[in-house]
């Protein structure tokens, strides 16, 4: 057994806090804004900035019906389409860029006439509270490593 048991444990965990940080997922932001009639435009970006292009865009009806397939968006993140008459603000559009890219917007009231409020999607645990339980669990996951270390073996 060697003199400093826990050396081995907090080498680790010091690598590991001063490594380059990891990948981070990026959210998806939409807006929409809906012309006179049933007219409207999306636009949908990825927090870094970049287009959701070829996101696939849909109708959703409250109560969980079958969504009605507006389009993809193009390379810019856009998508002109006709709302179908039966949308009401009950209803969301629902954009979906891929696996853990989705974001859903409130279909505006006819008679707003201007841009709907920015909707953004950032999915689970993201941000300060995912690093903070990150870190709570490598330090656990180091104290429970020390002590199985101490431990006297029968």
């Amino acid at each position: 057994m060697t003199r400093f048991p826990l050396l081995p444990v907090f080498i680790a965990a010091g690598t590991l806090l001063l490594a380059p940080g990891a990948a981070r997922a990026h959210g998806i932001e939409s807006s929409l804004e809906r012309f006179g009639g049933l007219s409207a435009q999306l636009e949908s970006s990825f927090s870094s900035g970049q287009p959701a292009s070829d996101a696939e865009v849909r109708l959703v009806p409250p109560g969980g019906g079958d969504p009605i397939a507006l389009g993809h968006t193009d390379s810019q993140g856009r998508l002109s389409f006709r709302l179908p008459s039966q949308a009401t603000p009950d209803w969301e559009i629902q954009v979906d860029a891929g696996p853990g890219h989705r974001d859903y917007l409130e279909v505006p009231d006819v008679t707003a006439g201007k841009q709907a409020a920015v909707s953004t999607s950032k999915g689970p645990l993201h941000g300060k509270f995912s690093n903070a339980l990150a870190l709570s669990a490598l330090g656990l996951s180091g104290l429970m490593g020390g002590l199985l270390m101490r431990r006297p073996r029968a």
